[in-house]
């Protein structure tokens, strides 16, 4: 996060109980349709797909130049050290939201709640996308830990 967050507690408080309200509705309407089942069996093997899943989506719109359209409303390219990076607006909602999209741990809470609901919903289909989601966050740590090997 960034130095200018405390602007943001209001919006940041918003999004908390957005995100608590709409769990609680979505979790009771999936057990009013008998659908918490397909999370009792899930494995431990599938867990960790999602959550790779989740990691690489949220990295994924947080930072790679594929996303940056979307980001680009929300957020300011600014030079620091000689590099240019993106730094959230500096107010009201565009800045917020820049401020989670900023964020992949912001960004990976949603995302990960949507990978949860799509698999209730749709097991197969869901865990086909987490996998190529999870390949590819497996990939990008290996690299890393070759890059860190080469130093």
């Amino acid at each position: 996060m960034t130095t200018r967050t405390p602007k943001f507690l209001g919006w940041l408080t918003l999004d908390m109980l957005v995100f608590v309200v709409l769990n609680v509705f979505l979790i009771a309407k999936i057990n009013h349709l008998g659908r918490l089942s397909v999370i009792d069996n899930i494995s431990f093997l599938r867990i960790i797909i999602l959550g790779l899943a989740a990691y690489r989506a949220a990295n994924v719109v947080s930072n790679e130049p594929v996303t940056k359209p979307l980001r680009s409303a929300f957020v300011d390219e600014t030079k620091v050290e000689g590099k240019i990076v993106e730094l959230p607006k500096k107010s009201g909602f565009v800045g917020f939201f820049g401020t989670l999209l900023y964020c992949p741990s912001c960004t990976g809470m949603w995302l990960a709640a949507a990978l949860v609901y799509s698999y209730i919903f749709w097991p197969n289909q869901t865990l086909i996308v987490a996998l190529f989601l999870a390949l590819s966050a497996m990939e990008r740590l290996i690299a890393r830990i070759l890059e860190w090997l080469k130093k």
